[in-house]
């Protein structure tokens, strides 16, 4: 187990990136964390999900997965480094509108969502909760798709630990994403930022101030083999998380560093082309990430300025 840090006056803070799976948008927040292979950062981004199966041409759609890792950070917080962590997730999508807007409007979406981690070291558990279930996340967001190349979303997150590690904490998001494929191609980056407001409780230091988050991120990415029943995805998401105002603030007396973390991975998700198209589209996902910390973040982390994180999953959506 690792030693209690200043996170724990407060109540931890998830990653929009999960909200962003589960909302079945054609963009992802960040090459965090919770369909999409390869979101923010290690340890808080679910495997690979493919958009939902051809065969689903109604006004909903679903969304599993699991993941295994070895580590669980947030925005370069550590969380858990030991035992077994297993993290699954759900979520479901309402299509709300398609193709409004005078072309300007390609999709109106709604989403409610749930992100779990599941750990064997029973991280700081009190009271009369399930020791082991660690965190218990409620997503719910709106997504919008406009001119074809741009994916924006808001999503309110309340942040919860059964294992009363933590009181509940909560968050608004904006996410906007661009999909650059058109203009470069195979080079292309799939910029991304969100923007993270804390208003009750927060993700590290003093409670008396939430703060503002931002993380910068890009995602390039090529497909192996696309012509065979197996194509091989690979993609490169590199981010960039800073504080804005008091995110990464240690307390009165302590540290506010602007720098959190850069974070630099690599994925690999294939589809599981053997499943029939009228059970969903089913995907697996492995992943490496390397860590750079902050000062302040390598002190939480046992004194570790750098860590790899290796993740692999499971999902499906339909």
């Amino acid at each position: 187990m690792f030693a209690t840090h200043l996170r724990a006056r407060g109540a931890l803070c998830r990653s929009l990136t999960v909200t962003l799976c589960l909302v079945a948008a054609p963009l992802t927040a960040f090459g965090e964390n919770a369909a999409p292979a390869g979101t923010v950062e290690a340890g808080s981004d679910p495997g690979a999900v493919a958009e939902p199966a051809p065969t689903n041409n109604g006004k909903v759609a679903f969304s599993i997965g699991s993941d295994f890792t070895n580590a669980y950070f947030f925005r370069g917080i550590l969380q858990e480094r030991n035992g077994f962590i297993w993290q699954p997730y759900g979520g479901v999508t309402f299509k709300l509108a398609q193709d409004t807007g005078y072309g300007a409007i390609d999709n109106i979406d709604f989403s409610l969502g749930t992100w779990n981690s599941i750990q064997s070291e029973q991280t700081f558990a009190s009271g009369s909760g399930p020791a082991n279930w660690f965190e218990s996340d409620v997503l719910v967001g709106f997504t919008m798709g406009l001119f074809g190349f741009v994916s924006t979303n808001i999503t309110y997150a309340a942040y919860t630990f059964p294992n009363g590690a933590y009181s509940v904490a909560q968050e608004l998001d904006w996410t906007i994403g661009f999909n650059d494929s058109e203009l470069l191609g195979p080079f292309a980056l799939n910029p991304s930022m969100l923007w993270a407001f804390e208003v009750d409780s927060t993700a590290f230091g003093d409670t008396s101030q939430e703060g503002i988050y931002l993380g910068l991120g890009v995602k390039p990415g090529v497909t192996l083999f696309e012509d065979a029943e197996y194509p091989l995805t690979l993609a490169v998401p590199l981010t960039v998380g800073l504080s804005v105002s008091n995110y990464y603030d240690e307390g009165p007396g302590g540290d506010n560093d602007t720098f959190g973390y850069f974070d630099g991975g690599l994925v690999a998700s294939l589809p599981l082309a053997f499943m029939p198209s009228d059970y969903g589209s089913w995907s697996v996902s492995a992943s490496l990430d390397v860590l750079a910390l902050s000062g302040t973040l390598a002190r939480v982390n046992e004194g570790n300025g750098t860590y790899f994180v290796g993740k692999g999953g499971i999902a499906f959506s339909y």
